[in-house]
């Protein structure tokens, strides 16, 4: 179940840039008191906690989504294999794979669901650049909200800088492709420090929006490149379209309305949401998201987010390369494996979904939620420093992850037919 093009991992590398952040940030933030509230756990540790079924009737999932809570069965009670299951609970917790979370929903229930030692269903986990999935669907709702005309809107309309400029016949469906053609090294060697605009934005810019709206187009064919200065730009789409941040259009339009009640979303120093990375909430709380996509935008009987967008959004259009739609990354599946898509994040976060299967799988990595205000001020690492950097603190990635280890035996105790 491999995913094509530049995916999150490459973040493993920014190490020993975060050390440059704590320079220059002087100290970073301290770790919560609760680790309950923080989901931290030790990395390597291989142990991990399953929750008790609720005893909550099945009823409240009629509609195939959860109600105010959600409705945990017995993998038996669903016909699923738990060997197979327990296949996918061993990789997942072998030692140095760092996962704090995973929970597996299948037919709207959860069926599954595993913590490692001190952390449990309510402790924050990390987004990182799954958040990027989540802003996709904001600029979806927009859209029919009327607030946005259509994908196909130059991207002048808020950057009207931009006009006369090589930039002012960018769409915002270019952006959400990640095919602008704007300037953007998403390099995190540490020896890219001078030359990296997603270490620059994250590391040194007060204005991380006005940043990636500096960023001049490159000569020649415009090409796919894995870009969050793109990102960055639908916080500025969101803003302007909504009169709200993209946190507040977040919590009235899409997390209030399927149930995600505890979600941090970070900002600059300027008040801009960090649409590329940072939405802080729980694993179950990602499954409901995986969810609303796998109903194709609905909630029982609420279309959150436009069902033709959904489409769109999981759909093979862009035109440079094969493999993400609107800020999703796609798989066609191959050898017998089933379609799915994904919103995948740094240092091990992921969102699975199989249509096919009516299967939502989310993994999140050991996250140590420090007690900053969720403010990338003066920079973003020094409180959100990634890949163990600041021991205690921030998140912990796998030392190696392989999706087909990871979801091949959850997709092989589903009941066949």
């Amino acid at each position: 179940m491999a995913w094509g093009g530049e995916r999150p991992s490459t973040w493993r590398r920014l190490a020993a840039v975060g050390a440059v952040a704590a320079v220059l940030a002087g100290a970073a933030c301290s770790s919560e008191d609760e680790p309950s509230a923080t989901g931290s756990t030790s990395p390597g540790t291989s142990e991990a906690t399953a929750t008790a079924p609720d005893t909550a009737p099945a009823a409240e999932a009629a509609a195939g989504v959860p109600g105010a809570e959600w409705t945990v069965v017995t993998p038996e009670s669903q016909g699923i294999d738990p060997a197979a299951l327990e296949e996918a609970r061993t990789y997942a917790f072998t030692e140095g794979r760092n996962t704090q979370g995973v929970v597996v929903v299948h037919d709207g229930v959860i069926v599954a669901e595993w913590y490692a030692p001190d952390a449990d269903q309510d402790s924050w986990a990390a987004s990182w650049s799954m958040a990027k999935s989540v802003t996709s669907a904001l600029i979806g709702i927009a859209i029919d909200d009327g607030l946005i005309p259509s994908v196909d809107e130059p991207m002048t309309t808020w950057f009207p800088s931009w006009e006369g400029t090589p930039r002012e016949d960018i769409t915002l469906r270019d952006v959400l492709h990640m095919e602008s053609g704007l300037a953007w090294d998403e390099d995190y060697d540490p020896g890219a420090v001078d030359s990296s605009e997603v270490i620059v934005m994250g590391l040194l810019q007060l204005d991380q929006l006005a940043y990636a709206a500096d960023q001049p187009r490159v000569d020649g064919p415009v090409e796919f490149n894995y870009s969050s200065g793109d990102t960055m730009l639908l916080s500025g789409v969101i803003e302007q379209a909504t009169g709200m941040s993209v946190a507040e259009y977040g919590e009235a339009e899409l997390f209030g309305p399927i149930g995600m009640d505890q979600v941090e979303w970070w900002q600059d120093a300027e008040g801009h949401t960090l649409t590329y990375c940072c939405l802080d909430s729980t694993s179950r709380d990602f499954a409901r998201f995986g969810l609303l996509y796998l109903r194709d935008g609905a909630w029982g009987d609420d279309q959150v987010v436009p069902a033709d967008w959904v489409e769109a959004s999981v759909t093979d259009t862009a035109s440079t390369y094969e493999g993400y739609g609107y800020q999703w990354w796609l798989s066609p599946g191959t050898d017998g494996e089933p379609a799915r898509f994904a919103a995948l994040g740094h240092n091990g976060q992921y969102i699975y979904v199989v249509p096919e299967l009516d299967l939502v799988v989310v993994r999140n990595g050991t996250y140590n939620k420090t007690d900053c205000e969720p403010v990338a001020d003066p920079n973003l690492f020094a409180c959100y420093p990634p890949d163990d950097l600041v021991p205690g603190q921030g998140t912990v990635g796998p030392d190696e992850w392989d999706d087909e280890a990871f979801l091949g035996p959850i997709v092989a105790s589903l009941p066949e037919g």
